[in-house]
């Protein structure tokens, strides 16, 4: 009576050992599937904010368009000031 009340708690606990194996499997699997999505991913942003070779000094740096129109927008601002001061005083 004792020992078939062991073997069946031991088949019992075989099969979760069973069901969690498999479960950390997927789970190993899928971590390995969001790291290498994350490692992608952070590789395409590294990429985005690495300056380009023609890249003006102005515009390094900058990481946002609403930062680059910022600049650009001084940098205008800037021009026009300049060609106003040469009009007047030519």
């Amino acid at each position: 009576e004792n020992y078939v009340a062991q073997a069946k708690e031991l088949r019992e606990m075989q099969a979760v050992l069973g069901k969690v194996e498999k479960d950390l499997g997927d789970l190993r699997t899928g971590h390995a599937e969001e790291k290498k999505n994350l490692e992608e991913e952070l590789g395409k942003v590294k990429s985005a904010m690495a300056p380009a070779e023609d890249k003006p000094v102005s515009a390094q740096g900058l990481t946002t368009r609403a930062e680059l129109v910022g600049v650009i927008k001084y940098l205008g601002e800037k021009v026009v000031s300049g060609v106003t001061y040469g009009f007047n005083n030519a």
